[in-house]
């Protein structure tokens, strides 16, 4: 018996769809689940499959028609099978057609099955397998009737010798490759796709030298790691405008041999507000907060081995050309390798300097067990408004990061404060 091949409701709201083009022509093969024809609603452009496998036996509408839903649009069956001559609305009335109205077919054509050498197949598949040069004795046939369908061809086209060759080839199972085809049919497109992308991942950057981690680098990394893991850190920037020191500095070194550096002044500074604020000087113990007494300045430097903090030791108690001093010994000898134990143990804060990098901001790590410890940027030309006149200023950001387990966010931008404040009247240092 005839079956109806409908225009297709694709969504509720569907109420028509346009026929695009008609993929068969009246009497020609089709296979159930064969593209039969294309439509376009009103959201997206589909294809219709043939609802039977016979042969297409009449077209009720052609190409560019607009049909309402539900309606039938033609008729797939055997040859020679009798359809109405007006097509089926939803309803059940007679839909309008064009005057172009496509007859049935009247004359006989070729079985739908053919035997070839003693095996069965749809025509559709013998001509598949014709144009893809598939021998169809070695095809799978899944057909009621034992008969090899369109899909058993396109299966096997999927190990056709081009596909199969190149996988070969590549050592690739063809069966881990995902086709992209038709009823997921695996093209030459597809192998060499998964064959590309392969290479890709597989693929290693290329390795300049190794270099094995030193004892002080594996030092380094844990602890860092520990520190960044364990503490619940929060970093605080505050910019402070350093033109009046840089003037105050230039002023100081003239005339003086060994000179003192921004970060003799910053040091110095900070020190000094600890001397009276030692909110930040704080460890977490087993069971308790320590509060430390000792103003000792750990100075982040860094080495082609790692990294080390050697300390000023009661910096709050030396002069800023003392701090200096003992800056520039402990940096020297920690480049030199000639740092002792107590040069690098005991610090109660730490600063670390970027400045000379150009860094803008930046989060430090806390140099455990410290609670604190301050990031040192560079000093970076600003325009500012100055008793109303604009003014080109040397502004530095302070990033102070926190364990915020110790040190609450208050208390940590007073202290901050403190500092910009001291660098931003730098005769105050002094005094």
């Amino acid at each position: 018996m005839a079956v109806e091949v409908f225009m297709p409701k694709a969504g509720m709201d569907m109420q028509e769809g346009t026929i695009i083009a008609w993929l068969k022509h009246v009497g020609e093969q089709v296979e159930e689940g064969e593209g039969l024809l294309e439509i376009e609603t009103d959201k997206v452009t589909m294809e219709v499959e043939a609802p039977a496998t016979g042969v297409l036996l009449c077209r009720y509408f052609e190409d560019g028609a607009v049909v309402p839903v539900v309606t039938t649009i033609g008729y797939v069956g055997k040859p020679g099978e009798v359809v109405p001559d007006q097509p089926q609305t939803a309803g059940g009335a007679t839909a309008a057609v064009p005057e172009k109205t496509v007859e049935s077919v009247k004359t006989p054509i070729a079985a739908i099955t053919d035997e070839i050498n003693g095996v069965k197949t749809t025509p559709y598949a013998k001509q598949m397998a014709a144009a893809n040069a598939i021998n169809l004795s070695a095809v799978r046939p899944t057909g009621p009737a034992g008969e090899i369908k369109g899909r058993d061809v396109e299966r096997e086209i999927a190990k056709s010798p081009l596909a199969k060759r190149i996988a070969e080839d590549k050592g690739l199972d063809l069966s881990t490759v995902t086709g992209s085809g038709h009823q997921n049919k695996v093209m030459k497109s597809d192998v060499l796709a998964k064959i590309a992308n392969q290479q890709t991942s597989g693929a290693v950057a290329a390795v300049l030298d190794t270099t094995p981690l030193s004892g002080m680098q594996k030092v380094v990394g844990e602890r860092m790691a520990k520190a960044h893991s364990e503490i619940p850190c929060v970093t605080q920037n505050t910019k402070v405008d350093m033109t009046s020191l840089l003037a105050f500095r230039t002023q100081v070194n003239e005339n003086r041999d060994n000179k003192l550096t921004i970060n003799d002044f910053i040091v110095k500074a900070v020190a000094k507000v600890l001397h009276y604020d030692k909110n930040v000087l704080v460890s977490l113990g087993d069971k308790e907060i320590i509060h430390h007494q000792d103003v000792n300045i750990g100075i982040a430097v860094a080495l082609d081995e790692g990294l080390i903090v050697p300390v000023v030791k009661n910096a709050d108690q030396k002069s800023l050309e003392e701090i200096s001093a003992a800056v520039k010994l402990l940096s020297a000898k920690a480049k030199s390798g000639g740092l002792m134990v107590d040069d690098y143990q005991g610090s109660t804060i730490s600063i670390s300097n970027l400045g000379m990098f150009g860094v803008h901001s930046f989060t430090p790590i806390v140099n455990q067990p410290n609670a604190v410890i301050i990031g040192i940027c560079s000093i970076e030309d600003e325009l500012a408004l100055v008793d109303n006149q604009v003014e080109n200023r040397k502004k530095m950001m302070i990033s102070l990061t926190y364990d915020h387990r110790l040190v609450n966010g208050d208390v940590a931008a007073k202290f901050s404060l403190k500092v910009r404040d001291l660098l931003e009247n730098p005769m105050d240092i002094l005094i």
